[in-house]
């Protein structure tokens, strides 16, 4: 199996970009429906260290005085812009799961025999086209793995593929137990309790161990971590 994960990066703010290019490289917030919280930032709010979820009002004079632009919550915009980046994206392969407003799994099992990385690049540069809006793609043999292959390409050049990659065990190492797809703060420190640090020690763990700390769930997990697909829907 080839599955995809393409994340729309920022999304909500990306949306409001879409309609005022002057906010492009500017700092970007966008607020919940009561405007109590901050519910999405651009990258620059992320270097201010600005925390997801906090009260805007506790953040409000340090956001402007940075030049912060702030907008309430816009759902009717941001849902039209999600059915565009979705129709754009089922273009690119026979099958797809809609996992939220921002995020699909594609399913590209039938291009196994061409570049993946080259193709991820395609569908990043056809949705900007299209939509406006920037994503980041992830690939990998397995959902688990796909989904953290996109966390890595947010951080590089969009797209990242751990299909056709030599230091698989380096990316897993350095994964931390709450950035693996489906572990919770709860599991993450059941795990720490039993000495498991990362994503390598957790798919290296024996399943009768991660059934009694984790139960099935926790299994599947570690199954998915060695290619073993456990979820295809």
């Amino acid at each position: 199996m080839i599955f995809s994960l393409v994340d729309c990066n920022n999304f909500y703010v990306s949306c409001e970009r879409v309609f005022n290019p002057g906010l492009e490289n500017r700092p970007v917030a966008v607020l919940s429906n009561n405007d109590g919280c901050i519910v999405a930032r651009s990258n620059e709010v992320k270097a201010l260290g600005i925390k997801m979820g906090v009260p805007y009002f506790k953040e409000k004079p340090f956001l402007k005085k940075h030049g912060t632009a702030i907008f309430s919550s816009n759902y009717a915009l941001y849902g039209d812009m999600s059915q565009r980046v979705m129709k754009t994206l089922a273009g690119f392969c026979d099958d797809m799961e809609i996992y939220s407003i921002d995020e699909a799994f594609l399913d590209l099992s039938n291009l196994a025999n061409i570049d993946l990385c080259d193709y991820g690049q395609q569908i990043r540069r056809t949705v900007r086209q299209w939509t406006g809006i920037p994503v980041s793609v992830g690939i990998g043999p397995t959902k688990t793995l796909a989904k953290m292959a996109n966390h890595l390409a947010k951080h590089g050049n969009g797209v990242v593929d751990l299909i056709n990659c030599e230091n698989i065990d380096e990316i897993l190492v350095k994964t931390s137990l709450p950035d693996i797809w489906g572990v919770s703060r709860g599991y993450s420190n059941r795990l720490a309790a039993g000495g498991i640090k990362n994503a390598l020690e957790l798919r290296d763990t024996d399943d009768r161990w991660i059934r009694k700390a984790l139960g099935v769930v926790g299994v599947r997990i570690a199954h998915e971590l060695r290619g073993q697909v456990c979820y295809d829907r």
